[in-house]
Formats: C-alpha cells, structure tokens, sequence
C-alpha cells in the first residue's frame, strides 16, 4: 500500500514540476514585456526598454512551451529529481533542482542560437530561469511541509526494522525519533541475544524468525546496524533476508570516529564511504576562495588610514623593521609565512625560544601592547588571504613548534588544517585565543569545519567585528 502512494506521490511531482516549468517559461514572458516600464529615465532622457510595436507575439513563446517541456522531463530526471528523499535533506533536492533548470537553461540557450525562424529574448530566458528555480523550490518546499504534517499525524508512514543491538543501532533509533517528520515507525529490532535492550523499541527474536516477523509485522524496510565488532554476522543476515521483498539498508559503524564531511563514493559499482575531506571542494571551494578575495581588498582599502599611521608608530617607538614575518602551518600541514605588524621586541625569543605571550609581557614594544589587545597587528595577513595562505575565516595558524606538542597531546588535532587558516575563527569569536584552554579551541574548531557554510562565514566575520576585536586573552 505505502509503495502505491510512493509512485502516486512521485507521478504528482513529476507532472507538476512540468506544469510548474509551462507556467514558469509563459510567466517570464509577461514579466519581460509586460510588467515593465516601457522606457527609463538617465539624467533626464527616456529611453525606450521594449518598443510597443517591438513586443513579439504571444503564441511564439506559447509554443515553445511543449519543446521546454519536452527537454525538462531529461533534465529532471538527469538531476534525479524523482529518486526517493525522504531521508535526504532540503538542501539535496535544492541541489536537484538547481541542476537540472541550469541544464535545461544551457540546452534552451542553444536551441535559440540555432533557430533562425524567430528571435527569442535572451532577458526573458534569464527570468524563465530565475522564475523556474523558485516556482519549484517553493512547489516542493510545500509538498515537504505537507508530508511532515501527515507523517506526523501517523499517515504515509514506513514501517522499518532494526537488525542490531550496540552504539550504532542505538544511535540510529534515536536519529529517527529526533526527526519524526520523516515518516518512520520502528516496530522493533532484532538480534542473536538480547544482552543490551534498546530504549523503548521491542526486542522481536534472533535473526532465524527474521522472515517470519517481517510478515506479521508488515515491514517496509530492514535497517541493519551492526557495530564493527558484529559484523561477523552479515552472512547470516544475509542469508535470511535472501527471499524477503523488503528494501534493505546498511548503517555503517562510524560513529566511533570523527567525520568530517562523509561522503559514499562509488568506485565501478563498489561503494566507498569517505570520511574525512574538506568541506570545501568544487564550488564551495571556488566560492569561499572569491569570498576571500572581494572581502580582503574591501577591508585592506577600508583599512587605509592604519596603513599609514602604524607604521609610522612602530617605527617611532621601537628599532627594526615594520612588519614581522614568522612560519605558521596551514591547509593539509603545508607551512606558510604569515605576514604581521611588528609588536615585539627584536630578537624577543633568542634566550626564550619559542614560548606563549604572557600577560604583562616584557617582550612588547610600546605600540605593540596596544595593537596587540586590539588585533591591529593582524592588518597585514589580509595580503596573505589575497595570495592565498590564509582565508578570512578558519582555524587559526600555529606554529609548527607549537603543533609538534599539540598534536601528542590532542587527539584529532591535525585535523584542523583540513581547511585553510583563517584571520579570525568560531574558537577566536567565542573567546578561545591566545592561551587558553586548548582542547576547547580545538573543539570549537571541529565544530567549524563540520558545519562550515558561506553563511557561517559571514556569522564568524559579523560576530568578530562586534566582539572579537578586542580581547582580554590577547597578549
């Protein structure tokens, strides 16, 4: 029964979002020729936007409807827009969505290069994209909204079983009671032997009535969720499960590791699940590294005034050069030489070696105690986000020295140079700098590359600027 709504409910989608698409293509049309001034205005002169005796016909484009019909029915399913998402979140059918009207866009984009018979307009394909993109986002969006509220109800419920008993299954079971909306109902696990219950699921029997509990219990799905150390007993899962119709899946025990940014690869048909790699990769990669870009020359050019001022000060209160360089570890391990305004003392570490700034450190120049407690001494690493070293936000940089020590005493230490350095931090903005508690700055670093957006960026950047410039840990 629950398999018949899956299909009615995938066959909606489907003739929906061409529906969607139809009206979205006929919509555009009116917007560029019809809802528009006919002429602006620049410093008194109007010019004309679209010549009333210019606006083509409306069949022209009604027509070409069915042909944008006709080719997005290959690009959604290219986006697997139609693959089943209830466990997979917004943001991944976005990314469906995304996909396939920019694929549709590029195919439209060369239909009308090529099409010598009518001249369509290139703004009114832009719009057509725009208005596509959020007509069915908003469209599917609702749906979601709608399917949450009747699974919550109790209806368009997926009856799944559990095959495990340990930290993984245990985990599971509460991911799915944490997000009901997804449509779950557990109606019970099973296991060899019931030496550690799970809570508030039934315990069924060993894996020998697997098939008889799959029938009287009317299961849609079985969920095997094996701890490493059980995973001895897939063959004979397997076995009992050979001639069962259900829909099988696997929950992989890595839970007892750190993931960053899990992903299951696919190498010619064998399953790979990677978990450790950078969040930013592909466009977020290219997005984060503009972002660095546009923000560190607005901010050096904004900066203007304390590129001439400090200089000055520095040079008139102490000897030696303005700036400071010194060898600090970045992305995958790689040093790099990052670029300060001098705040100590020449030579301030040749009896000390490499030691912490203190409070009250004898070591700081005149202006370097001010620059210091109020981060202007880092002005100049913004040339090192330009080059590409550092970015705007991330991990702060330590020096090797330092890390040699560190990382023996901090588990998954290392595993903050996964990402590029960065000027300021979620450890820095929630005052975990200089020296303090080490094994909370690595936390909150973890926390940032695990949940790392552009979005997030901008909240570490806004937050800096209201409470992280002046700090009472920077010394």
């Amino acid at each position: 029964m629950l398999k018949k709504q899956a299909q009615v409910l995938l066959t909606f989608l489907f003739f929906a979002d061409l529906v969607v698409v139809g009206l979205s293509w006929n919509f555009a049309y009116m917007v560029r020729f019809f809802w528009f001034n006919y002429e602006f205005s620049i410093l008194g002169v109007n010019i004309p936007f679209v010549e009333k005796e210019s606006i083509p016909g409306f069949m022209e484009y009604f027509k070409a409807t069915f042909v944008i019909v006709f080719f997005s029915i290959f690009c959604f399913i290219y986006a697997k827009m139609y693959n089943p998402k209830r466990i997979s979140r917004y943001k991944a059918e976005f990314r469906s969505i995304l996909k396939s009207n920019v694929f549709l866009f590029i195919i439209l984009t060369g239909l009308t290069f090529y099409y010598r018979r009518f001249s369509y307009s290139r703004i009114q394909s832009v719009y057509f994209l725009f208005f596509s993109i959020v007509f069915i986002t908003f469209f599917r969006f609702s749906v979601r909204v709608f399917l949450s509220y009747l699974r919550k109800k109790g209806k368009n419920l997926k009856r799944i079983l559990i095959i495990g008993q340990g930290s993984t299954a245990q985990s599971f079971i509460q991911k799915i009671l944490d997000n009901r909306s997804l449509g779950f109902l557990i109606v019970g696990y099973v296991f060899n032997e019931e030496t550690m219950p799970l809570d508030s699921i039934s315990y069924l029997g060993t894996f020998s009535k697997l098939p008889d509990i799959i029938g009287e219990k009317k299961v849609d799905q079985v969920y095997v969720c094996l701890d490493s150390n059980q995973q001895s007993h897939l063959e004979k899962i397997n076995h009992y499960l050979a001639e069962q119709m259900v829909d099988l899946h696997i929950v992989p025990d890595i839970y007892h590791t750190l993931n960053i940014n899990p992903e299951i690869l696919d190498l010619d048909g064998m399953p790979i699940i990677a978990l450790r790699q950078s969040s930013v990769e592909g466009w977020n990669r290219i997005l984060k590294r503009t972002f660095d870009i546009v923000g560190s020359m607005f901010i050096i050019c904004l900066l203007t005034p304390f590129w001439i001022i400090l200089p000055i000060f520095i040079k008139l209160t102490s000897n030696g050069p303005v700036f400071y360089l010194q060898e600090r570890m970045g992305l995958d391990g790689r040093p790099f030489r990052m670029i300060k305004f001098r705040s100590m003392k020449i030579n301030a570490e040749a009896e000390t070696g490499a030691v912490w700034a203190k409070k009250n450190d004898d070591r700081r120049t005149l202006v370097g105690k001010i620059i210091r407690k109020t981060s202007l001494d880092e002005i100049p690493q913004f040339f090192n986000v330009l080059h590409g070293s550092m970015s705007l936000v991330g991990p702060r940089p330590e020096r090797p020295v330092f890390i040699e020590e560190f990382k023996k005493q901090i588990p998954n230490y290392m595993l903050r140079h996964k990402m590029k350095a960065g000027i300021t931090g979620w450890a820095q903005v929630n005052g975990w700098r200089g020296n303090t508690s080490l094994k909370k700055r690595i936390e909150y670093d973890i926390y940032y590359l695990t949940h790392w957006s552009i979005w997030f960026d901008i909240k570490i950047i806004i937050k800096t600027i209201f409470t992280g410039m002046i700090d009472p840990n920077a010394y």
